[in-house]
């Protein structure tokens, strides 16, 4: 059982960012995100029409970036398009054969929302829940639940679904980041989801 209730056929479930360029050894390997892999594939698979993902596309160079994430980028030019190839933005084999047309969404930044793609498919489609899983938790699944939260949208964060290369950091959210937004994000397995959730 869900904090507030059973989740609607309106809802929709975001897979965050799970790609080669975090679950193949490198710089930003997070071999936790390995593990997470067969419960966001099960959970894909109990909403098959009803699943989208985001790609985090980094910059083709750091002087291609703007702003701050110049700086950034020059700190991880090692996972740079130019340095790791088009190849390290796919996302993990596991999940290809589980994707839909037009539910892949590339995004340049932390938040899901700051693809214009996936905020105007939120807008279009109107979900009554986002169930998060992905990557990570304390960086772009974080950022894209506030941003979820501030639309008012109803958001389930799968707690054996999230990953991060932090393991402090991963267990402060869901111990008492998340916790602090009690009545706007909820936390429960991927099995307490799929038994709330029937999907249309």
């Amino acid at each position: 059982m869900l904090p507030f209730g059973p989740l609607d056929g309106q809802t929709w479930h975001l897979c965050i960012d799970m790609q080669r360029v975090f679950l193949e050894p490198g710089a930003w390997f997070c071999p936790a995100g390995l593990e997470i892999v067969p419960a966001i594939v099960r959970l894909t698979a109990h909403a098959p029409n009803r699943s989208a993902f985001t790609r985090f596309i980094t910059a083709e160079r750091p002087e291609t970036a703007e702003g701050q994430w110049r700086r950034y980028y020059t700190r991880w030019k090692s996972v740079t398009r130019s340095v790791v190839g088009e190849e390290a933005m796919a996302l993990h084999a596991a999940l290809l054969p589980l994707t839909e047309p037009g539910l892949v969404f590339d995004k340049l930044v932390h938040d899901a929302f700051g693809s214009a793609a996936f905020d105007s498919f939120v807008r279009e489609t109107a979900p009554s829940a986002l169930v998060l899983t992905g990557l990570e938790t304390d960086v772009c699944v974080l950022a894209t639940a506030l941003t979820a939260v501030d639309r008012g949208i109803r958001v389930v964060v799968a707690v054996d679904a999230v990953a991060s290369s932090n393991e402090a950091s991963h267990a402060a959210c869901l111990e008492h980041l998340y916790p602090r937004f009690d009545q706007q994000i909820e936390l429960a397995g991927v099995d307490a989801v799929i038994d709330a959730w029937r999907p249309a």
